[in-house]
């Protein structure tokens, strides 16, 4: 069996207030430091049988895999197919701003997200392709093993979108939290969700100090 651990980055001073980030290379502020430590924390605990860990190379993922890979001394593996969706000129602007500013763009992506791309962005149909295309690889290179795969909000759903046979609405539909933990069970021909947005662990109040 392979079980894929996917882990949301932690907590930035961007997503405190809501903003945009996309490509934007954002660092973990104190809180998400945190996070990193507990999540890190509670996998080295719970993992029968870690392999490595992979991760998206903006630095808020990368912070929190870090952390992860040390605590369960196991390799990393910086993927830039676990980016999050480059937002354009969306990036940076609160969903208030984004309102504000490109009131018509705004309407067409709510009611279209595939065809309501945002000025300058990734496409949606793009972004979907290569997420999936990182999993499939996955799945065909391990056959064994825990993995733990650091990404973000949205590579992230498309991962289990991928799982549940959804479309963009179910993906639309997952809440994830950074840091949570959800759980991705393949055995076989067959594969499952076995755990969604876990925060559990975050109640740690042992990791403290950022």
């Amino acid at each position: 069996m392979v079980r894929l651990y996917l882990v949301r980055h932690g907590q930035t001073a961007w997503n405190e207030v809501g903003r945009i980030q996309g490509h934007s290379d954002v660092p973990l502020d104190a809180v998400g430091l945190r996070q990193a430590e507990q999540t890190a924390r509670w996998l080295a605990e719970t993992l029968p049988n870690p392999q490595g860990v992979y991760t998206s190379d903006l630095q808020r993922a990368a912070q929190t895999a870090e952390a992860i890979a040390r605590a369960l001394n196991r390799p990393l593996y910086p993927e830039p197919r676990l980016r999050e969706r480059f937002w354009g000129d969306w990036e940076g602007l609160t969903l208030d701003e984004v309102r504000e500013r490109y009131p018509d763009q705004h309407l067409t992506y709510l009611y279209d997200p595939i065809h309501g791309t945002p000025p300058n962005a990734e496409p949606m149909e793009a972004f979907w392709e290569r997420v999936r295309d990182f999993a499939h690889t996955l799945f065909k290179t391990h056959a064994e093993g825990d993995w733990v795969i650091v990404g973000h909000g949205g590579s992230l759903r498309i991962i289990l979108c991928e799982v549940l046979a959804g479309d963009v609405q179910t993906y639309r539909r997952i809440r994830l939290d950074n840091t949570s933990i959800s759980i991705v069970e393949h055995t076989g021909e067959r594969v499952y969700v076995a755990l969604l947005n876990s925060t559990v662990h975050l109640q740690d109040p042992s990791v403290d100090g950022f």
